[in-house]
């Protein structure tokens, strides 16, 4: 008996000494200096991700060449300036649809450039077409009273005098137009039905080509004047009346 408890012992110390050494290992310690790496190497990836991201965007660059810099151009529209890069890779596009060399560009030039945006928010051009500037539209208005109403299947039109100008306009009105009529102390949209000859009114929108006189409108707001049969205003009663 006392042999085979010594052989029990001798089992129980050999199997301690062989256990693995992860069991046994106290868990390293990290320093402050190997956590400011990881933190500095995690920052880093996301910093490439969003440029990748950004770098990633397909924008487009509409505007007029104000400055041309070895192979930058400035371009300018209403909303400010922007700068587009000219690569070997870029596909240039004149006005006859035919391609172009960079060296063909020309200040006033105007332009639609298509790429993508770097981290410095310079586009990467991959295709610039030079097109015609597009036209400002024209907008004219005409105030004055109804003289004539007139409307078919097809086009609607009221003619419109202005008796201190001594001019006479001839305005459409088409299924876009927009016309507005104050009700009760409150602006309200109504109908082409609702305009009546004499109403004094006030229609904007684009004069047709060569026809300086005659308006497509846009918009067209009834002025509110006298009640239909009233010749004067209705006079308010004093307090004696009252």
């Amino acid at each position: 008996m006392k042999k085979f408890s010594i052989f029990l012992l001798s089992i129980f110390s050999f199997s301690l000494l062989t256990l693995p050494v992860w069991a046994v290992s106290p868990t390293p310690e990290v320093s402050p200096s190997r956590v400011e790496e990881i933190r500095e190497a995690v920052k880093e990836k996301v910093r490439e991700k969003l440029n990748e991201v950004k770098k990633g965007q397909k924008r487009a660059f509409v505007g007029e060449i104000t400055e041309i810099t070895n192979s930058t151009l400035v371009l300018k529209n209403e909303k400010g300036e922007r700068q587009a890069k000219i690569t070997d890779d870029t596909t240039i596009i004149g006005k006859g649809k035919q391609k172009i060399e960079f060296e063909d560009l020309e200040i006033g030039n105007f332009v639609i450039a298509m790429g993508y945006l770097d981290e410095n928010n310079i586009l990467q051009t991959q295709r610039l077409v030079v097109t015609n500037k597009p036209e400002v539209p024209v907008r004219e208005a005409a105030f004055g009273k109804v003289t004539n109403i007139s409307s078919t299947e097809t086009e609607k039109i009221i003619t419109v005098k202005n008796e201190k100008k001594d001019m006479i306009y001839t305005v459409e009105i088409t299924s876009k137009t927009k016309i507005t009529k104050k009700i009760e102390g409150k602006m309200e949209q109504v109908e082409f039905k609702d305009i009546e000859i004499d109403d004094k009114l006030v229609a904007v929108g684009t004069p047709e080509k060569n026809e300086e006189k005659i308006i497509i409108a846009k918009i067209i707001h009834i002025i509110p004047g006298l009640a239909k049969g009233q010749t004067s205003p209705t006079p308010e009663p004093s307090p004696a009346e009252e």
